[in-house]
């Protein structure tokens, strides 16, 4: 065989071989996509019913298998279950999430799904709930035309759960963009005051919750909290009553009603649930604390908040939290954090409207507020220097005033001191004078009392000489001597008066003495008041006109009676005793 008819016999077959092969290969390629595509089908089918088994019972789960759905598919994928799907995943965003940024594109790709399928009622509620997350991220003109394609076709449609989120929208962009509050409030009514349903009973507390933007009294307040809570209560509506009772708190701190602001505040404490409830609870309360002074708690309060709350889409509330902390700062003196702080305001205020010009003019207004910052501080630092200065001139003064006032303290102590020792030394004087005087009295009444037992003495003597003569003119002679006697002396000399005036200036002794020994007789109160006044027995035997020998007869029969038996015992000590018992009491 010729060597051509070998080359073409080798070509027909390598491209016989090749054709095959390539055959074989596409049969195996498109038999594996297509069973790769009943695998993926049947996955997405059951991750489908997964969901919709949790859908109400466990979101969390369902929240997983929605996830695994919308990643199975293609993000044209157009059906009813993907729309739901995607229904859920904004409704979870915003609700549990509140990242409004991705509810936004779920529903709009929901809202992209119902249009394919021409599903007009779903189309309409869609465009309501466009609204309400337009309005949460301020962007009132596409809240305005979703609200207003909502409430036209809610209302050919006859929906009127999707009419009512309608109201509830154009209310938000009227009040807030368009400044009409008369029209705001109609809307406001239209949804607060009916509902038929749990979804309608949830819209209304919502508008109930909106009413706090108006110009209300106590009275509307009181109103509606009385309304809000029956129907949250009645519902379980916890994230409303929430609201309910934090939009409750700021206004009646407006009314300046601080008892029912706290108690407010109070009540919604145990019912937060999650971190955006908190996040708005520790804002209202700093700024509450801000406003009644406590700057300290209030820095607390705010920098929480605004931890809480950067973890979702709340930009709003940290640019208010911001600000306010950035005023603290400055008051207080610390310009660093207030232009720390007035950075993080422009920051979040420029993301949640997205324009530069907005950092730009934040980034000047940070900028002047540090230079006159700057001022304020070297101003301060002046008047600080002078406060010392001022401070320190004071307390020399206060210093030398307490000196000046020790010194006279001290003058005027001694002239007391001096003053009162010589009213002392008067006084003493004065006592021993009287003392003296006393003495001379005593002496004087016992000189009479010796005069008067030796004239009774002698008139004895006489009576006894008339009965022995027999002399009549003696004996009367005598007589008259005796009447003359006795007329001249007085009763100055008679014991008692003796006794009293001796006792007058010995009380206490008498006192004590008789109330020890109260059956002393009157000769034994005689010798004891003797020896108490340190007499001898030789004056008390001349006083009382007895000798020697009986006045130390009567001294032992005392000290028998008084009980004192040998020689240490002292009867002026023992008598003196009752003198100083007196001084003791």
């Amino acid at each position: 065989m010729p060597k051509y008819m070998n080359v073409m016999l080798y070509n027909n077959f390598h491209h016989i071989f090749l054709r095959t092969t390539l055959l074989v290969a596409m049969f195996i390629t498109t038999t594996s996509l297509l069973h790769a595509q009943e695998i993926s089908s049947k996955t997405l089918t059951r991750n489908i019913e997964k969901f919709q088994q949790y859908r109400t019972s466990e979101r969390d789960r369902a929240y997983d298998y929605a996830m695994l759905v919308l990643s199975d598919v293609d993000s044209t994928a157009v059906s009813e279950d993907i729309a739901m799907v995607c229904d859920f995943m904004s409704e979870y965003s915003e609700s549990t999430l509140h990242s409004y940024n991705d509810a936004l594109q779920y529903r709009k790709r929901s809202y992209a799904i119902y249009e394919a399928l021409s599903n007009e009622p779903c189309l309409a509620r869609t465009c309501a709930l466009l609204a309400r997350i337009y309005l949460r991220n301020n962007d009132y003109h596409s809240a305005f035309s979703n609200g207003t394609r909502a409430l036209e076709e809610g209302r050919r449609l006859g929906d009127s759960t999707t009419v009512r989120e309608a109201y509830l929208a154009l209310e938000q962009v009227d009040y807030f963009y368009h400044s009409d509050i008369r029209r705001a409030m109609s809307y406001n009514t239209k949804v607060a005051d009916s509902y038929d349903s749990r979804e309608e009973a949830h819209q209304a507390v919502r508008a109930l919750n909106n009413r706090f933007h108006y110009n209300l009294s106590p009275e509307d307040v009181n109103t509606i909290i009385v309304r809000g809570e029956a129907i949250c209560k009645e519902y379980g509506f916890n994230d409303q009553l929430v609201n309910l009772y934090l939009n409750a708190a700021m206004q009646e701190f407006m009314f300046e009603d601080m008892a029912s602001t706290v108690k407010y505040l109070e009540l919604v404490e145990p019912l937060i649930s999650n971190f955006k409830e908190e996040g708005y609870y520790y804002s209202a309360r700093g700024f509450y604390h801000l406003n009644i002074g406590n700057d300290t708690q209030a820095i607390a309060d705010l920098k929480r908040s605004i931890g809480l709350l950067s973890q979702g889409d709340f930009d709003t509330k940290n640019v208010h939290s911001y600000f306010l902390l950035q005023d603290i700062y400055y008051r207080q003196g610390r310009y660093r954090e207030a232009y720390d702080a007035l950075m993080s305001f422009a920051e979040t205020y420029t993301h949640q409207h997205n324009t530069q010009n907005i950092v730009e003019l934040s980034l000047l207004i940070s900028d002047m507020e540090l230079s006159h910052a700057q001022q304020e501080h070297l101003r301060r630092e002046e008047i600080h220097a002078q406060e010392i200065a001022n401070s320190r001139m004071v307390t020399r003064f206060y210093i030398l005033s307490v000196v000046v006032i020790l010194i006279v303290g001290v003058l005027l102590y001694s002239r007391y001191r001096l003053e009162r020792r010589n009213r002392d030394l008067q006084r003493a004087q004065a006592e021993q004078e009287l003392n003296y005087k006393n003495e001379i009295i005593k002496i004087q009444r016992l000189q009479q009392y010796q005069e008067q037992n030796s004239i009774d003495k002698i008139v004895d003597e006489l009576n006894s000489a008339i009965n022995i003569g027999d002399n009549k003119e003696m004996r009367a002679e005598l007589r008259r001597i005796i009447r003359q006697l006795r007329s001249d002396i007085t009763g100055a000399g008679d014991w008692a008066e003796v006794e009293k005036t001796l006792a007058d200036g010995n009380d206490a002794f008498y006192e004590c003495l008789l109330k020890q020994h109260p059956n002393l007789t009157k000769n034994e109160r005689k010798l004891c008041l003797f020896i108490h006044m340190k007499m001898s027995t030789k004056d008390i035997s001349n006083i009382t006109n007895q000798s020697i020998g009986s006045i130390n007869v009567a001294r032992s029969r005392l000290r028998h009676k008084f009980g004192l038996t040998g020689d240490d015992k002292s009867l002026i000590a023992y008598l003196d005793r009752f003198a100083t018992l007196d001084k003791q009491n």
